[in-house]
């Protein structure tokens, strides 16, 4: 290849071209010229001597045509918006500003045709500023959820912006592409609200309350703002828990069904943070925690706690050795689902976990629900949420906070983590927000929010209770106790009165009325009796209930080994001393029994009994 350097008067150019085209760098005798030329870059250099050095610098043009700010809601970053000619060819891309100031671009993105010539990358950086004339600003956010534009709020999504009034104009959003379907659909008929609202709401019947209204509650919470929990919805395989939190996910874009989730635990611990990041504001399913000797316990466990303890924590993780070493915190309300619980009392701490059994999920009303969010009805019914509450975000804001301390400082305590009671009250306070919203649009009366704020009174306090299975300290007797709690609470147990039929309470006791039916029905193993205040455990019956309950994790103190614990612990009121047993003698159901004599209210709290529960 061949160059030429060319001395010339200050006032002619070696070509003949005019030297009042182009741009200048510098004043006097340092001038230095740019210019375009036909087909390349050209550049010119007065000397001291007065006479001039011209010299091409590329065999393409380009300039700048946008200059980006990239806005995260916590960083600000900076691109520039590039427009090149290469044989006739125009061409636009994006560049972050180091990689435009590198020059290393012009290869990747304008291909092998384009050449910067030996030594000229800094000249060619240099001139393609300078000969790029006016250039209009944009700011591009990259993230979901709430910004505060001038004096309204508004909700950023994938299509644009949400504010109390519709969509807004002007404002650009680009996401990751996992994010792309994070969409919203703006509708105005009320009429048409409310069925979605309505839509919405029958979600609860397609799973017990356990399941489906602690699920409901957090979709929309997801809105309000960031927490410091995340949801987990464990279950075997074939439970159906991938498909109902794909239904919680088609609250954001009706596109994201159970075959197209926005992130998965088969990402590595890096990949999984960017979205949970950047949906601010929203949920993120992260599907499909299933630990297997074959693809690395250990790696797969690394994966969930890094992602839990970061949500937990608040905390993202600087890296020194990626491109930006600023840590991004997760900022979405994670919903994610596995056959197994990651281990580690630290990270279940930071945990809701859901458990759906075979059998929970009404596959009928899943049917109906999946087209309801295959057609976008659920995104409708967050659409308008969302807009209610840009129009009372303060407002909503100073309920929030208030309310979670009010219910957390009545809270009854549930032998589990400290973190338990504010879990549930962000949960409670995000209902009964969504519920005044109900109300409002017309999608439910005052009596259906009196009894959908009841329902989701007993169903948080059902989900507390469960929460001792995975969050045990170690005492096998405390345990033991937690794990009857569950089953209970899950119908894989029931208690009866002394002649075997319905307790007082009922429903607390592990009995349940059929829609169709006044008569109460025992769910699961009977595990004892009640007479009065006292509580007797057929001891056989309750340990195997216990150790179903518990599969994985873990409850393998014998039988015998386990009734001593009960009384060492303190939780037998009365032993059998004459014949040196833990087991006492009762006539129960008609018939002689050895039993565990405990305090009804060691295993159901008098805050839960409700005699009025149907």
């Amino acid at each position: 290849m061949r160059f030429r350097f060319v001395l010339s008067s200050l006032d002619e150019d070696p070509e003949g071209r005019p030297l009042t085209q182009g741009n200048d760098v510098g004043t006097g005798l340092r001038r230095l010229r740019y210019e375009h030329t036909g087909d390349g870059i050209h550049a010119t250099k007065w000397l001291k001597s007065g006479r001039s050095k011209s010299w091409e610098l590329s065999n393409f043009t380009a300039r700048i045509v946008r200059d980006l700010i990239l806005d995260d809601g916590e960083y600000q970053g900076r691109q520039v918006g590039l427009e090149a000619k290469v044989n006739g060819k125009t061409i636009n891309f994006d560049l972050s500003v180091g990689e435009f100031t590198r020059m290393s671009w012009v290869l990747p993105m304008l291909g092998p045709e384009a050449i910067i010539y030996p030594g000229q990358q800094q000249h060619a950086r240099a001139a393609i500023q300078a000969l790029s004339g006016p250039i209009k600003q944009a700011r591009i956010f990259s993230h979901l959820g709430w910004r505060k534009c001038g004096v309204q709020w508004i909700y950023l999504h994938a299509g644009g912006a949400l504010s109390a009034d519709g969509p807004v104009s002007d404002v650009e959003v680009s996401l990751l592409p996992a994010l792309q379907s994070y969409r919203f659909q703006t509708i105005e008929d009320p009429t048409t609200q409310a069925q979605a609202l309505r839509a919405s709401l029958h979600f609860l019947s397609l799973a017990p309350d356990r399941i489906s209204l602690p699920l409901l509650a957090c979709t929309y919470r997801a809105v309000l703002g960031s927490v410091d929990f995340s949801i987990f919805l464990v279950g075997a395989t074939g439970v159906f828990k991938t498909a109902i939190a794909a239904l919680c996910q088609q609250h954001f874009g009706s596109t994201m069904d159970a075959s197209h989730l926005p992130s998965s635990f088969a990402s590595t611990p890096s990949a999984l943070e960017a979205p949970a990041f950047y949906a601010k504001n929203s949920l993120l399913v992260v599907d499909d925690f299933a630990p297997t000797k074959r693809n690395g316990d250990a790696e797969l466990q690394n994966v969930a706690e890094r992602l839990f303890r970061a949500v937990g924590n608040r905390q993202g993780r600087s890296r020194s050795n990626s491109g930006s070493n600023t840590p991004k915190p997760p900022r979405a309300l994670v919903l994610a689902t596995g056959e197994e619980v990651p281990q580690g009392q630290s990270i279940r701490a930071r945990l809701l976990i859901v458990d759906v059994l075979a059998g929970d999920i009404d596959r009928a009303r899943l049917s109906e629900c999946q087209r309801s969010g295959d057609e976008g009805y659920f995104a409708d019914s967050m659409t308008a949420f969302i807009r209610w509450v840009a129009s009372r975000y303060d407002e909503i804001q100073g309920r929030l906070r208030t309310r979670v301390l009010e219910i957390r400082s009545k809270a009854d305590p549930i032998p589990a983590h400290a973190r338990l009671p504010g879990a549930l009250a962000e949960l409670q306070v995000g209902w009964e927000i969504f519920l005044d919203f109900a109300v409002e649009t017309g999608a439910i009366d005052a009596t259906e929010k009196e009894n959908l704020e009841r329902r989701g009174r007993t169903a948080l306090r059902s989900l507390g209770t469960l929460q001792t299975k995975y969050q045990a300290n170690g005492d096998p007797a405390s345990h033991f106790i937690a794990l009857l709690q569950a089953a209970l609470e899950c119908g894989q147990a029931h208690v009866a009165d002394r002649l075997g039929k319905a307790p007082t309470d009922a429903w607390s006791w592990g009995w349940r009325r059929r829609s169709h039916q006044r008569k109460w029905m025992p769910l699961g193993t009977r595990i004892g009796w009640l007479v009065g205040p006292d509580l007797f455990l057929d001891s056989a019956a309750s340990y195997q209930v216990a150790q179903k309950v518990a599969e994985t994790e873990r409850f393998s103190v014998s039988q015998q080994a386990l009734r001593h614990q009960l009384r060492e612990r303190g939780y037998l009121v009365s032993i059998d001393r004459g014949r040196g047993m833990v087991q006492v003698r009762r006539n129960l159901g008609g018939t002689a029994r050895q039993v565990l004599h405990l305090k009804a209210r060691t295993v159901v709290a008098e805050s839960e009994l409700n005699p009025t529960k149907d």
